[in-house]
């Protein structure tokens, strides 16, 4: 058999709330979009162009992103891609792609809900005592190499 690669991995926003599910036999299957961007120069302007994927995951990742993710967060997704057919309500065949997910990475977001008026602190803490450069030896010849190392 020859050797292939499905490998998806892509980054961007969530375009609508995941929808979790239940199969029959009780397996937790979530769904929901996520829009990337790509830019195309026309003139002297770029213009952005959105593309959109489904995203389907499956399991405790999809219990977890149900809860913890909504329209707008930012997510880093690898899974393969998936295509399938079903028939819809009116009997013609319909073709569907998806990305399946192993992984989704959500985005924290340091900035307020659009309903609140809080400003996150975004100040850094304390610096740090040291730099390394004054936890660096002064000369070259300070530095201690031992005996014993294997190479």
């Amino acid at each position: 058999m020859p050797f292939s690669i499905n490998l998806a991995v892509i980054t961007g926003n969530v375009t609508r709330d995941p929808e979790l599910k239940y199969t029959p036999s009780g397996s937790a299957v979530c769904t929901f979009g996520v829009a990337t961007n790509h830019s195309v120069k026309k003139g002297d302007t770029w213009t952005d162009i959105p593309t959109f994927h489904n995203i389907v995951v499956w399991g405790k990742i999809a219990e977890y992103i149900s809860n913890n993710v909504h329209k707008g967060t930012k997510v880093s997704i690898t899974g393969r891609i998936d295509n399938r057919q079903y028939e819809a309500k009116d009997g013609t065949k319909r073709y569907i792609s998806e990305i399946v997910a192993d992984t989704v990475i959500p985005f924290t977001d340091r900035r307020p809900a659009p309903d609140t008026n809080e400003v996150p602190d975004i100040t850094q803490s304390e610096p740090p005592q040291t730099t390394p450069a004054e936890a660096a030896p002064e000369k070259v010849e300070d530095i201690v190499i031992p005996d014993d190392l294997p190479f």
